[in-house]
């Protein structure tokens, strides 16, 4: 964006800078990607002081006690939400009972698709066992200015796609973890069974005539179970979409 457009974005921010308690401009920092998609200070000067004709700040910071609900399953509204200290926990229900299906950390956004699509909340957001403080964004001030709306769309786009990837890394280790733990459990089978194989054979216990190959067998339920853990990561995939359109 060039400095003739710059010019005009500070121009029109100004003629409604005007919030009552503005916060720091330097908690916005925090956000990931904020100073690439707002390279010019003025503007990231200003984002905080924006305000509506009532003198609420579009951005806010607030803080709630653990256990305190921010985002509450079945409503609908436009903010969007930046972890600043603290946790937040996303909660569904699971066979009726409530479950945490995700923990919002420092830096991350939460609370984006819903505002983005129109939808009602479809799930809960409460504050962590030690409380949790966070950067509430109006998302109605996409409306005041067509180049900010822009801006504050692509800031979205780029936390909402940082999010997946920490799933879906997440996710990358857990699958790690199970096939690891598959090896060793194969090659402690495989050694029980040469053992056991040699034991028959020491009393003159032979399965030639068997139509049961018990080694293939073995194989065939080590296949078996890669197929499955490939099917848990492929649904491990469609959860982590799932828990980004959470609220």
């Amino acid at each position: 964006m060039d400095s003739a457009k710059h010019d005009a974005i500070v121009a029109a921010l100004l003629t409604f800078a005007r919030a009552e308690n503005p916060v720091k401009a330097e908690l916005l920092e925090i956000i990931p990607h904020f100073a690439t998609v707002f390279p010019d200070k003025r503007i990231r000067a200003l984002l905080p002081r924006l305000a509506g004709n009532d003198g609420i700040a579009y951005l806010e910071l607030k803080r709630f006690k653990p256990g305190a609900k921010l985002i509450g399953k079945g409503q609908i509204d436009q903010m969007i939400y930046w972890v600043l200290e603290g946790q937040a926990n996303i909660v569904t229900d699971i066979n009726g009972q409530p479950k945490v299906i995700h923990n919002s950390t420092r830096g991350e956004c939460f609370g984006a698709l819903g505002v983005l699509r129109g939808a009602i909340r479809n799930a809960d957001v409460v504050a962590g066992e030690k409380g949790v403080t966070v950067l509430e964004l109006d998302w109605s001030l996409t409306d005041r200015n067509q180049e900010l709306g822009k801006n504050l769309y692509h800031l979205i786009a780029l936390n909402l796609a940082d999010n997946l990837d920490k799933s879906y890394d997440k996710q990358l280790k857990i699958i790690g973890n199970s096939l690891n733990v598959l090896h060793e459990r194969t090659f402690k089978l495989l050694e029980k069974s040469r053992k056991l194989e040699l034991l028959l054979k020491q009393h003159h216990i032979d399965f030639e005539n068997e139509d049961t190959d018990h080694s293939q067998a073995l194989e065939q339920a080590i296949v078996t179970i890669r197929e499955s853990l490939a099917l848990l990561e492929r649904q491990e995939q469609r959860r982590n979409l799932d828990k980004l359109d959470a609220t």
